[in-house]
């Protein structure tokens, strides 16, 4: 092959690598529709959200507003421009991640007194962010913050190699920000900090304004509308272990088919490590962190993938045949590549918009519902768990959408003791018809999966459905 077709080659793989991540995948999420109602809530009413809205499961149950950044963010874009204007979120934020996880290979490199990350880490950086796109980037906070963690770590290695200002401004303005956006995860972003102060303890290496401005990191992550509630919101979801009802923060099953991606990643962070820690005490810290997220849930091996590149980039020193590969392409050839691959897809979003799939939501049973119903009346609807956000998107009242912790309190028990979350989870069972009395909602819309004699019940006691879709059923609940 011709070397000076190579760059082409790399090129045009870049370009059909970000078209491959089609935008269906990024709107159809459970999440997405709640966030947007709440962020299109706040911003009509000039207030940021500390209690549950539009569910009939009780009265002003405490919402932490941890994300409340994002939603603000989503609503807007979405009040002006509909589904395609958050793919351009998306896109933005694929963007700045594939820009920071290069970044990453260059500090890396930078750290070991290497050069500039041969071009085959570009490939391996495709490979990540497709499987990041599809395992992680529906439209959730998590685009965000994804990559405001990767650029928050690489401002921190720089400013352990440089030590100047702009640096300290920008980790300082991150944590600000990720605080305020999705406060979830920020103590990942105090976590390397932490790792940053040992470091320079451990080498003797600490300065008066280098711990000024780690503490500084800390403190501005408490200036969010949450408070310390928000930071540490993982300790609300996990009480009782409510999170573990929901998959993404359950143990990965790697033996699966469907996980072979994540499996191979784990195998290939594994291969690298003795080729890639030098002998560091933060980088030994930094894959201890990133090995115990990676293999503890579906949720948090989104790390894993995110800080392979770190390793890779010097790992790679290992396999001197690479450095055969001549091929000129570097950052700006890169960023070209993604930004025109971004843009033709983004184009075709607009031309033909990707529609809310009427399978895996209640889109024609909620239209049938708001036709019958009075304007401005909020109906109260009892859906499975994952579609109740988009109930409340569409305009009804639910017993608990996607958030957990309002849901998870003593004052939304009701019938057999649980909680909303809990109602929500398991009511679609022989315990429907108590819980249907406890929280006497307007509707029920039961999936078309149901089993033959639950649904055979719920017909002799509810009647015939008034509507069947694509979804389910819906059945009216009399008042009697």
């Amino acid at each position: 092959m011709n070397r000076k077709s190579l760059p082409m080659i790399l090129g045009a793989l870049i370009v059909i690598a970000v078209l491959c991540m089609l935008p269906k995948y990024t709107y159809n999420d459970p999440d997405t529709f709640w966030h947007i109602e709440l962020g299109q809530y706040m911003l009509q009413h000039g207030t940021v959200l500390h209690h549950a809205i539009h569910t009939y499961s009780g009265n002003n149950l405490p919402y932490v507003p941890h994300e409340f950044g994002f939603q603000l963010i989503i609503a807007l874009l979405y009040s002006a421009l509909g589904w395609p204007g958050i793919y351009l979120l998306t896109a933005a934020c694929l963007f700045m991640l594939i820009w920071g996880l290069y970044r990453l290979c260059q500090v890396s490199r930078k750290e070991m007194g290497l050069g500039e990350p041969p071009a085959f880490l570009i490939v391996l950086i495709l490979v990540i962010t497709v499987c990041v796109y599809y395992y992680y980037f529906a439209s959730r906070p998590q685009i965000i913050s994804s990559g405001m963690i990767v650029w928050f770590f690489v401002f921190l290695r720089e400013y352990r190699l440089q030590n100047k200002l702009k640096y300290a401004i920008l980790l300082i303005l991150f944590s600000l920000a990720l605080a305020n956006i999705h406060a979830g995860v920020w103590p990942v972003i105090a976590v390397f900090t932490g790792m940053a102060f040992i470091e320079d303890v451990t080498d003797k290496n600490m300065k008066r304004n280098r711990l000024l401005v780690f503490v500084a990191v800390y403190a501005v992550g408490l200036l969010n509308v949450g408070g310390w509630r928000s930071i540490l919101y993982v300790l609300t979801v996990t009480q009782h272990h409510f999170n573990l009802l929901i998959d993404e923060w359950n143990a990965i099953q790697f033996t699966s088919l469907e996980n072979l991606p994540r499996l191979l990643a784990l195998m290939f962070f594994a291969t690298i490590l003795p080729y890639s820690l030098h002998k560091k005490m933060f980088r030994f810290l930094v894959m201890l962190g990133v090995l115990y997220l990676g293999v503890s849930s579906y949720k948090q091996n989104l790390f894993m993938w995110l800080f392979i590149p770190y390793f890779a980039a010097t790992a790679i020193e290992a396999a001197p045949w690479l450095e055969s590969i001549k091929l000129r392409f570097n950052l700006r050839h890169l960023l070209a590549c993604v930004a025109i691959g971004l843009l033709l897809q983004s184009s075709i979003n607009f031309i033909f918009p990707t529609q809310v799939s009427s399978k895996l939501y209640p889109v024609e049973e909620m239209s049938y519902i708001l036709d019958r119903g009075p304007d401005g009346i909020r109906p109260k609807v009892m859906a499975p768990y994952g579609s109740s956000g988009y109930i409340t998107y569409r305009g009804g009242d639910v017993l608990a959408d996607g958030r957990q912790d309002p849901y998870i309190t003593d004052a939304s028990r009701g019938a057999y003791g649980w909680t909303a979350f809990e109602r929500s989870m398991y009511g679609f069972s022989e315990r429907l018809p108590e819980i249907v009395r406890s929280d006497r909602p307007d509707y029920v819309i039961a999936r078309s999966n149901v089993s033959e004699l639950l649904y055979a019940d719920w017909v002799t006691r509810y009647g015939e459905p008034l509507f069947k879709g694509p979804f389910g059923s819906v059945f009216l609940i009399s008042r009697q």
